[in-house]
């Protein structure tokens, strides 16, 4: 069977394994669509916007995702993965009643507890359901419904929140999931394990950290992917504030602009990036991590330039150029870590080369980000910065818009020194995948 061809069953697994994705990576983003809404109306900073939006998310996403993964390694995927989705929909619907920063932070932290589960289960289920040869497209076909959830959270979120506010928005995209848990449950398969006697145990936890420890390539993918990441999240989180405060978009406008230059640029980017690497990997594995370091390269002068144009028209070509480069060749990358170890190791792997991505990535890159936002607005307003924020959003000083505004550009134009630093680790990556992939 050619790569491209798959079964009746099979394209029924993606479906609805990519809609999962795509409510998982809704709930997960909903927070960057809304957050000026959520800004004015609890009266937040950029930093707090970047503890919901990363922190209070990732922590326990990526705490929660090793032993979540190692309960996968032992159990049921499938089941594992319907129960995960039914709870991080149900925390995101609890998100529409918080009543403070403290009651979201606490809902944002049960999405993350739930979303844990997913994506290790997730990567190891198809390790084992589909061959060698298919994973990597198989994972990134399923791949596209983050890019398809960045879409219908910034279109329909946005409409959503700017018709009926933005405690509506969130209970909204948070029900379908409990349908998706059912259909999971009830009509998708449990694969054998490969590689291994089905009744045999998987090695100790510290038995899979102290072989990856030993694996420079795995070291190396995860932390270029993590890099990458710091501004991935971070233009999932604050380019829709970026469109409001610079370029005066009402959230429609800017839920709209969001989805066509980021989750588009997105889409087109993971499609294209796990077939090509599929057809690269083939000649030469080293590919692999060489494909995204070269592409970064493009990627990293597009997004620099965009974010102090002053047409908004240029700065969304930039930011599409910009998206499709940044994610192009993730999903590959997480599915070249797995070929790193054998099959009861796999969803550990996954859930270990989460851990970094999202801690980095997302709880550290998107904190440090709305740190220095606020750090930079205040040097262009004053001391009394935080003050002013404290002021309902249409009675701020023009001066206080001007800052908050000036400062996001700053932030964002800093972290761009993390795409520099992973196409580094990502060349250096491919100097070692070919031997230790040689060496299984």
């Amino acid at each position: 069977m050619s790569q491209a061809k798959f079964s009746r069953s099979d394209r029924w697994i993606i479906l609805l394994f990519g809609l999962t994705y795509m409510f998982n990576y809704i709930d997960r983003t909903i927070v960057s669509v809304l957050a000026e809404a959520i800004r004015n109306d609890l009266r937040l900073s950029d930093l707090e916007l970047g503890l919901l939006g990363g922190l209070a998310f990732s922590l326990f996403y990526a705490v929660m995702g090793v032993p979540i993964a190692r309960l996968a390694e032992r159990r049921s995927r499938v089941k594992i993965i319907a129960v995960v989705t039914a709870l991080w929909s149900l925390m995101t619907m609890l998100s529409g009643a918080a009543g403070n920063f403290w009651h979201l932070l606490l809902c944002r932290m049960g999405v993350g507890v739930g979303e844990a589960g997913f994506t290790p289960a997730l990567v190891s289920y198809v390790s084992d359901r589909f061959s060698a040869a298919r994973a990597a497209a198989a994972y990134s076909l399923i791949a596209l419904g983050t890019m398809a959830g960045g879409a219908t959270a910034a279109i329909v979120g946005g409409w959503i929140a700017a018709n009926y506010g933005w405690r509506v928005a969130f209970v909204a995209v948070g029900l379908p999931g409990l349908l998706l848990a059912a259909l999971i449950w009830f009509t998708i398969p449990e694969p054998e394990r490969t590689g291994q006697a089905a009744d045999q145990s998987p090695p100790p936890f510290m038995a899979v950290v102290r072989h990856l420890l030993r694996s420079p390539a795995f070291m190396l993918l995860t932390a270029g992917s993590a890099s990458v990441n710091v501004v991935g999240f971070g233009l999932t989180l604050f380019l829709i504030p970026l469109l409001v405060r610079v370029h005066g978009f009402d959230l429609q406008q800017a839920g709209l602009a969001f989805a066509i230059c980021f989750s588009l640029g997105s889409a087109l980017g993971t499609l294209t990036g796990g077939l090509t690497a599929a057809r690269l990997g083939e000649r030469d594995v080293r590919w692999f991590a060489w494909a995204p370091a070269l592409l970064l390269c493009v990627g990293l002068p597009a997004y620099l330039a965009a974010i102090y144009q002053e047409d908004w028209r240029v700065l969304l070509g930039l930011m599409f150029v910009a998206s499709f480069t940044l994610v192009a060749f993730l999903p590959t990358i997480m599915t070249t870590t797995q070929r790193l170890v054998e099959s009861r190791m796999r969803a550990s792997t996954a859930a270990l080369h989460t851990f970094g991505v999202i801690a980095l990535g997302l709880g550290t890159g998107v904190t440090l980000l709305g740190y220095l936002s606020d750090r930079f607005a205040a040097a262009h307003y004053g001391p009394d910065y935080e003050s002013c924020l404290q002021v309902a959003a249409d009675a701020q000083s023009a001066a206080c818009t001007a800052a908050s505004a000036a400062g996001l550009q700053q932030g964002m134009f800093a972290v761009g020194a993390f795409l520099l630093l992973s196409i580094m680790l990502f060349a250096l990556a491919g100097r070692t995948l070919r031997r230790e992939l040689k060496d299984r």
